[in-house]
């Protein structure tokens, strides 16, 4: 695992980089030469001494194109230009083999090009050019294709925990200015219930400032939470009625933040203001992976409501729990209720 970690590092880190051109150097040099001397066999007896020169020469010029055409071809293999890197590709390849038909034409006076023999010899050399071609080039790829992953799944992290932020900064702000505005008028007329709405507002900001910023959240304070937020509901209107229950051991059960609030919050807007008493009940249910927490109400008379004020919880749910969840809505024509079952997988 050592080995493998180490060769993926000298492949891909920029700290390697001066030794995988050193590296490519010897190889090619190695490749080329091997070529030379296999190639240029049969031009010993021809130019003698000169073969130094034609195999230093050959060499030569297989390392600087390649220097050359490693820029030019990566580029557009980069840029998504895939057809100009695959004939960018062919075109070296052609180039190498040309130098030594170019040394076998200098020097030999029967060479024919375009024999069978030669074709053959010069189509393996073009495959086998081609294949040093994309060993030196893959590595670059897999460099920038890992780099370009990293940055996406960071950007989509950055993203998604942007999204939640904004949702915990939208849970209630206009719920917080009325019950602000409502605890001003109360103070003249009555300092009892003021300092009692003031307590529970403290409560409630000492939680969403503190508690929501962690990953993971007791059940127990979230229903803690929920029951100081329907009891200033409670305090503001004498007509709001609310009943909360618990089936099965809720305690050291971890839940999101900014899920449970939002979802009751939904329901609390929804409910018909004009009837003469507003009630909702609320139960926690614990079951084997699952807690569901459901909302009824037999006085939301509007569903259309009922659905808009539900879209952010949706989006809220997405963005945190994914396909951790399951949201149904179901009615009863009599009795006229409203039933909101929110299921959660526990973390």
């Amino acid at each position: 695992m050592g080995k493998q970690s180490f060769i993926y590092r000298f492949l891909l880190d920029r700290h390697f980089r001066i030794w995988r051109y050193i590296v490519l150097c010897l190889f090619f040099v190695i490749v080329s030469i091997n070529e030379a001397l296999v190639g240029y066999m049969e031009l010993i007896p021809h130019i003698g001494d000169n073969i130094y020169w034609a195999i230093g020469v050959t060499v030569l010029v297989y390392i600087i194109s390649i220097l050359f055409f490693r820029k030019l071809v990566i580029s557009h293999l980069l840029k998504g230009k895939y057809l100009l890197f695959a004939v960018s590709v062919v075109l070296c390849a052609f180039l190498y083999t040309f130098v030594s038909n170019v040394v076998y034409d200098r020097y030999m006076e029967d060479y024919d090009f375009f024999s069978k023999a030669m074709l053959i010899d010069n189509l393996s050399a073009i495959s086998l050019y081609i294949l040093c071609i994309l060993g030196v080039i893959i590595p670059v790829f897999l460099r920038n294709w890992g780099l370009s992953n990293e940055y996406l799944s960071k950007l989509k992290i950055k993203q998604a925990s942007s999204r939640v932020e904004q949702f915990k900064e939208q849970i209630n702000p206009p719920s917080f200015f009325k019950i602000l505005n409502e605890s001003k008028k109360t103070v003249m007329t009555d300092p009892d219930k003021a300092s009692v709405i003031l307590i529970k507002l403290s409560q409630l900001l000492r939680y969403q400032l503190y508690d929501c910023n962690r990953l993971l959240v007791l059940l127990t304070a979230e229903v803690s939470f929920l029951r100081n937020f329907l009891e200033l509901e409670r305090l503001f209107s004498s007509r709001f009625n609310y009943k909360i229950e618990t089936e099965g051991n809720i305690n050291g059960i971890f839940v999101l933040p900014s899920i449970i609030l939002p979802y009751v919050q939904s329901v609390v807007n929804s409910l018909d203001r004009d009837k003469e008493y507003l009630d909702i009940g609320i139960q926690f249910l614990n079951r084997d992976e699952i807690v569901s927490i459901i909302v009824k109400t037999s006085d939301i008379s509007n569903n259309i409501l009922l659905q808009k004020e539900l879209l952010k919880v949706k989006e809220r749910l997405a963005a945190l729990y994914r396909s951790r969840y399951i949201l149904t809505i179901e009615k009863d024509i009599i009795p006229q209720t409203t039933e909101l079952i929110l299921q959660l997988k526990k973390d």
